[in-house]
């Protein structure tokens, strides 16, 4: 358990001690124990911009200059608190019910309007560092307290989120919060933890010119994490790079991504494809668009990260989930499609595959269940290649590409009927 962990469930343990015995005390006096505030103020930060910050008493009216900061307020249950946001800030789609309901007032950013933050009276005003230093000097000299997130990794951002639920009163929510995205991921990297030949990216949000992401990103970061490889790792931050540049580089998947796309988003990958005819994310069909919330999920440094690495993982690696990804994507939940059985399968071949998935069912990992199967001699030890005139051969094609052969073992084809939905969970 690494230092994060331990620390958290330190201070989750105590509270939870400290909470029930507030409980039992209540039951005891005949009274009711309502919310009860585990965190004493005031308490004493230091944020993203190296700023000591303290915060004199719990937070009842919170202003968030970021969408991302928005979204890590609402995931930790302090949506009735918030009483400003940005024109963008969107998510969860209750913000903009919140707003159209005058329960919340969007505030100007790049200039901020820092007269109608005043008229808000918050007592917390949670920034970024892109805010005008005068601007922010202006809210601390009326006693306004101001919080400057700017996380630069995925770990960065559950730093932040334990810093929010600290100085709002609300850590435990933070801390299983941060649980629930870090568990998220692992499952994500431990799925993806043993392919052999990791598919190389390329990250782009903008065609004329061509932008892409390199190192120092959090699109770089959700990147590794879901097991792929960035090939523009070796350049910092967002540049401009060259036709040329994207088909020397030659990724296996192309990731585009764009937050109120005026185009057709078909039409979009067409240009892709034209303009990399040669790149071998083309050649294979591999060009994915991920649209407006799901782009935010991968551009938003908030909990939305854990949904976007996910993501990635299935466009990676779709064998792994069991199916395959759509190509134009605009959501943050996306279910796997999975192809039907094909034809050609024998009733023996039939039944085994419905006792494997039973098994599955049970398992839950496709190594045990083929274990399983050759036990109970649902299949025997050793699999037939596959006709390459089948159905079956050809939806495996569209799936593994040229690596179909790759897979030649037992376990292997169990991995691909697995992967085709044939044994799907």
């Amino acid at each position: 358990m690494d230092g994060l962990s331990n620390h958290i469930l330190g201070e989750t343990m105590e509270k939870k001690v400290c909470l029930l015995t507030l409980l039992m005390v209540g039951i005891l006096l005949g009274g009711y124990v309502g919310v009860v505030n585990a965190q004493n103020f005031p308490v004493t930060v230091v944020d993203d911009a190296g700023r000591t910050v303290t915060i004199e008493s719990e937070p009842q009216r919170i202003v968030s200059l970021a969408p991302s900061n928005t979204e890590i307020l609402f995931a930790l249950g302090l949506g009735s608190r918030v009483v400003g946001v940005t024109p963008w800030c969107d998510y969860p789609p209750e913000v903009k019910d919140l707003v159209e309901e005058g329960n919340i007032t969007v505030v100007g950013v790049m200039p901020t309007n820092i007269e109608l933050i005043i008229s808000l009276e918050p007592d917390l005003v949670l920034a970024y560092t892109l805010m005008d230093w005068e601007n922010l000097q202006t809210l601390e000299d009326m006693g306004i307290p101001v919080l400057v997130l700017d996380p630069a990794t995925i770990d960065d951002v559950y730093d932040d989120i334990l810093m929010v639920g600290k100085v709002t009163g609300v850590y435990d929510n933070a801390v299983s919060l941060v649980e629930q995205m870090q568990t998220m991921i692992n499952n994500v990297e431990k799925k993806v933890e043993n392919v052999q030949e990791k598919v190389k990216v390329a990250h782009m949000c903008w065609l004329e010119p061509i932008w892409v992401s390199g190192s120092g990103t959090f699109i770089n970061n959700v990147i590794e994490k879901a097991g792929g490889v960035n090939v523009f790792s070796d350049v910092s931050g967002s540049v401009m790079v060259s036709p040329e540049t994207i088909i020397q580089k030659n990724p296996d998947i192309i990731v585009y991504t764009s937050v109120g796309l005026q185009t057709n988003p078909s039409e979009v990958r067409s240009q892709i494809k034209e303009m990399f005819p040669t790149v071998n994310a083309v050649k294979n069909d591999k060009v994915y668009l991920l649209l407006d919330d799901a782009a935010n999920m991968l551009e938003r440094p908030g909990p939305g990260l854990a949904d976007g690495v996910e993501t990635l993982a299935k466009i990676f690696y779709p064998q792994l989930y069991g199916g395959y990804m759509p190509k134009i994507i605009t959501e943050r939940k996306v279910t796997i499609s999975y192809y039907a059985i094909g034809e050609g399968y024998s009733e023996h071949q039939l039944k085994a595959l419905t006792e494997a998935k039973n098994l599955l069912k049970i398992e839950g990992d496709v190594r045990e269940a083929y274990e399983k199967l050759l036990k109970t001699g649902v299949i025997s030890s050793e699999i037939p290649s596959i006709p390459k005139d089948s159905p079956t051969y050809t939806m495996l094609i569209q799936l593994y590409g040229e690596n179909l052969e790759r897979y030649p073992t037992i376990e292997g084809r169990v991995q691909l009927l697995y992967a085709m939905g044939l044994l799907k969970i």
